[in-house]
């Protein structure tokens, strides 16, 4: 008897799962939510590639027409009335505010086996954004084992704290080769100059 096929959630599904919890736990509501992914399609597609026509205005009335018809339209996307585009897809996943933005991207990858680490900026200040996210998901990564371990047993219902857990050490190591890509980049710029006596 073969075994039952293990299908993977759809990609659409893992970037609502990030929407909803981005709408709950962030300054967002779906209307502001849904104008700021419109705004990102518009940004990012030309006029005649758009697949998905959203709405805008130019006056107060017509602006609130099309936020709330943005909204019903990204609403319907959401609900499964209508299969969201594939061109949509970029546009929608970097319209999320970033802590939620930075988990899907990173979800999304890690589903072609990548670990979904970020291309280093080599600017001086981005050493200190690598840091600092090197930092929250250090804690995040802390919290979420501290909430496994807090009883001190492991048992069946600390699956979903486990999973977390592995959720954060995933983004854990993706920001740390961001960092690590960063310190290497600026490393071998410098070295040559080194050995060179400073000269560029």
């Amino acid at each position: 008897m073969k075994p039952d096929p293990q299908y993977q959630e759809p990609r659409s599904s893992v970037v609502f799962r990030h929407t909803t919890d981005a709408i709950r736990n962030s300054g967002h509501t779906d209307t502001s939510l849904a104008q700021a992914i419109a705004e990102q399609y518009q940004a990012d597609v030309a006029p005649s590639e758009r697949n998905v026509q959203f709405h805008s205005g130019d006056d107060a009335d017509s602006i609130e027409r099309a936020l709330k018809a943005n909204a019903q339209l990204v609403g319907r996307i959401r609900n499964g009335t209508v299969k969201m585009p594939v061109d949509l897809e970029e546009s929608w996943v970097r319209a999320l505010p970033p802590q939620w933005r930075d988990a899907c991207s990173r979800e999304l990858a890690q589903r072609y086996g990548f670990l979904g680490a970020r291309i280093p900026m080599m600017e001086p200040h981005a050493g200190v954004l690598a840091v600092a996210r090197l930092s929250v998901e250090f804690g995040h990564t802390l919290e979420a084992l501290t909430n496994i371990l807090a009883d001190g047993r492991i048992c069946p219902k600390d699956i979903p704290e486990l999973r977390r857990a592995l959720d954060e050490m995933g983004q854990l190591e993706a920001e740390l080769i961001t960092a690590k890509r960063y310190v290497t980049g600026h490393l071998q710029d410098l070295a040559p100059r080194a050995v060179s006596g400073g000269r560029p």
